[in-house]
């Protein structure tokens, strides 16, 4: 701390002592540095020194004033405060030693002179000495008042000299800073910027969460583990929303710390100015505390002296109300002491800071030309960010629309059945069979033209109403080895749904295509004939049966074509991958891959060793990679489960626990319960096929997005029953895997 010039104070007022010589002296001190004050002041308000006004500050000059007037207010207090504790040790040390004898003093009593009077008389003497002080007591309060209000004007007077020196101090470190490429870059992360990050984020979350809303099935289908498709523009606005919300959260939470600190870091060369400022506010909190500390020892001290004192002096006289005035008078001489030394050590302090300003304000005159390239350097960072900002949303927003229209386009141009793309031709009236009155077409439909193979030439000719083009579409094939029971399960499924049967949460309709008239007679034969299915021909792929699927989601229901395509099980056992047939069979956005409980395990894990190998060849996949597509495995026939070896003929074995457990779960459609009915056949596969470690298997490609689904188009009533016409038809478990396919590619189904 910076050595203040010491104030004395006068001795007068003792009513007990007579006053030292050279009463006056702290007088001319004291107007000395009134005086001092007010030429102070006076300095700074000449316009030559004073700072810049607000108006014509820089872009971040608020916030450096701001910066910079806490910490000169807090320099300021603590040089003060040390100042006046420092005063206030001076003075009491001095009555210490005053009256612990050491002057000579300490016995000696004013009213000592009266004692050859009458004590009437000197009561009087007394009374008279009393009143006489209460005019130079009420003088000395004045002066103390006078005092502490020329005080309270000098330090806020110094506060913002000081305050002004500290922001030019600052200002000019950031100009030479800035001209570093760390220092450009650090003006991103100004406080002054972080409204235009708030706003930018603002701007890019809101495309963000369009992009997020408009893409939700890929981003459920990608937590669910399922495949999600396009998500390359989701995926940029996301990450820069992140790394915005990080700048953001970075500008507001830790203000210019940061700025800072890359100012700091980019300017190797240059002297930290606020590392220097802080320092000395550190050095000057330092001296306070140390003063505070020595405080409480000098109080005690001069406590214990002044109460000794007292004592010996009340055994020549009674206290009288002389003792009161007096300790008064100290405190008030002991408060004048501290405001006197406080103007003067303000006013010295001052004019040595107006100095330093006048002379900051010449450095940045005679670096002005660099100043203004600073400033413009500001502006335009802040303008380019602004600029960037605005852009990245405006972009985002087109890419966004333009990938929407892109993928609206795919999805209206792509053939479900063979995938080929822009074959569609609308179909006319000779190929409908005729026309309504006027001429009009009946039904606007649409043909797929693709050329499927040469050899023998063949075309796809799926047609559907050109009215669902653009309605997303998924495919589900149903694979397995022959008499899995596939057909038999679909045709089930295909009268369930079109009789309504269905959740609360989701509507089907079915769509008239080729497949639909074959299922309607595949359920007739079932329901009236009591005949299971044909075998499913292999000549060409299959037409698929076609339903138009609505949601309930809470963010905005979902209309899509489901396309269930029921493969033969020659498909996967064996034709070849350069099979088309098989190739499609293996490019769905889910596979139902069924499992019949009446057959051995070999021929069964040879299909399913030879779907994982080719789907793994189709998708490119390298040894050790999943596909993130879900996998239904459907255990068909459990009512046939109780004829096999496994089975205990004479009842009460595992199979009968298995019913049982099923009974006692349910066949409720809920995610809890489909994983329950899960788990209980996942239990129940060594018992089915020993030795057949399934969930590796399927583990190995799928990873965790797979489930058992057990279930039988017949039902469980007279299990174990082959001829249909014994048996009452009451399906169990046959929507599970569909919706559960659908739930995993992001429709939320299932409670």
């Amino acid at each position: 701390m910076q050595e203040v010039r010491k104030v004395s104070l006068p001795e007068y007022l003792m009513p007990l002592e007579p006053m030292p010589e050279g009463g006056g002296r702290a007088l001319g001190s004291r107007r000395q540095a009134f005086r001092l004050a007010c030429l102070a002041v006076i300095t700074c308000l000449s316009p030559s020194v004073a700072p810049r006004t607000a108006s014509a500050a820089p872009s971040g000059a608020v916030d450096e004033r701001t910066e910079a007037g806490g910490m000169a207010a807090q320099y300021v207090d603590d040089l003060v405060a040390a100042w006046q504790l420092e005063a206030r040790q001076a003075f009491r040390k001095a009555e210490i030693e005053r009256l612990s004898g050491a002057a000579g003093l300490s016995n000696r009593s004013v009213t000592q002179s009266f004692a050859n009077f009458d004590a009437e008389t000197r009561r009087a003497m007394t009374a008279l000495l009393e009143e006489s002080n209460q005019p130079a007591l009420a003088a000395l309060e004045a002066a103390a008042e006078e005092s502490a209000d020329r005080r309270r004007e000098i330090i806020d007077r110094w506060r913002s000299v000081r305050a002004a020196e500290y922001a030019r101090r600052l200002e000019l470190f950031d100009v030479k800073a800035n001209k570093f490429i760390a220092g450009q870059l650090a003006s991103l992360l100004s406080v002054d910027n972080r409204w235009f990050w708030l706003c930018g984020l603002i701007a890019v979350g809101t495309v963000v969460a369009a992009a997020a809303h408009e893409r939700r099935h890929e981003v459920r289908r990608r937590l669910n583990g399922g495949r999600a498709r396009a998500m390359g523009l989701s995926n940029v606005l996301g990450m820069l929303a992140l790394v915005l919300a990080t700048v953001t959260v970075t500008t507001f939470v830790f203000g210019d710390r940061v700025y800072h600190w890359l100012l700091k870091a980019g300017s190797i060369n240059e002297v930290d100015t606020r590392e220097q400022l802080a320092e000395l506010n550190r050095n000057a909190a330092a001296e306070r505390a140390e003063l505070e500390r020595r405080q409480a020892e000098v109080d005690d001290e001069y406590e214990r002296v002044v109460a000794d004192w007292q004592r010996r002096q009340t055994e020549h006289e009674p206290k009288s109300a002389l003792w009161d005035q007096w300790r008064q008078s100290r405190q008030t001489l002991q408060t004048l002491a501290a405001n006197l030394a406080v103007e003067a050590g303000a006013a010295q302090q001052m004019e040595t800071d107006l100095k330093a300003l006048e002379a900051l304000e010449s450095d940045v005159a005679a670096n002005a030309q660099q100043y203004d390239a600073y400033r413009r350097r500001k502006q335009w960072i802040r303008g380019g960010l602004g600029l960037s900002l605005l852009g990245l949303a405006a972009g985002g927003g087109a890419l966004f629309r333009r990938g929407v229209k892109r993928r609206l386009e795919k999805t209206r141009n792509t053939c479900p059945l063979c995938l080929g793309e822009g074959t569609f031709e609308p179909l006319s009236a000779s190929d409908l069979g005729g026309a309504t009155a006027g001429g009009h077409i009946a039904l606007d439909m649409v043909r797929c033209k693709n050329v499927i193979s040469e050899q023998p030439y063949e075309e796809c000719e799926f047609t559907f109403m050109s009215m669902y083009r653009e309605i997303a579409k998924l495919c589900f094939p149903t694979l397995g080895i022959p008499q899995a029971g596939k057909t038999h399960w679909l045709a089930m499924v295909y009268r369930e749904l079109n009789r309504g049967n269905y959740p609360e949460l989701v509507q089907f309709e079915r769509i008239k295509s080729g497949s639909s008239d074959e299922f309607d007679l595949v359920v007739d034969e079932i329901l009236n004939k009591k005949m299971g299915p044909m075998a499913t021909q292999v000549g060409r792929i299959p037409h698929p049966l076609v339903f138009n699927f609505l949601d309930r989601d809470r963010f905005g229901a979902s209309n899509i074509l489901v396309n269930i395509f029921d493969y033969s099980g020659e498909v996967i056992r064996s034709q070849t991958i350069e099979d088309r047939q098989r190739q499609r069979a293996l490019d769905g956005d889910g596979f139902f891959f069924f499992l019949d409980p009446t057959e051995p395990s070999e021929t069964q894990s040879q299909a399913l060793a030879g779907f994982r190998e080719d789907l793994r060849r189709i998708k490119g996949l390298k040894a050790g990679k999943q596909v993130h597509i879900p996998v239904a495995l459907c255990v068909s026939k459990i009512d046939l489960m109780v004829d096999e070896p496994y089975a205990d003929p004479d009842g009460g074995g595992v199979i009968d626990h298995f019913y049982r457990d099923l009974g006692k779960v349910g066949w409720d459609m809920s995610q809890r319960s489909i994983a329950a009915r899960s788990r209980l056949m996942a239990r129940l596969r060594d018992t089915v096929w020993p030795g057949w470690q399934i969930e590796r298997q399927i583990d190995d490609l799928f990873g965790g997005r797979y489930m058992f689904f057990p279930l039988t188009p017949v039902g469980l009533e007279g299990a174990g029953e082959h001829d249909l016409s014994r048996r009452t038809i009451a399906p169990v478990g046959l929507l599970d895997p569909l919706l559960w396919l659908l739930h995993m590619n992001g429709y939320p189904v299932l409670k």
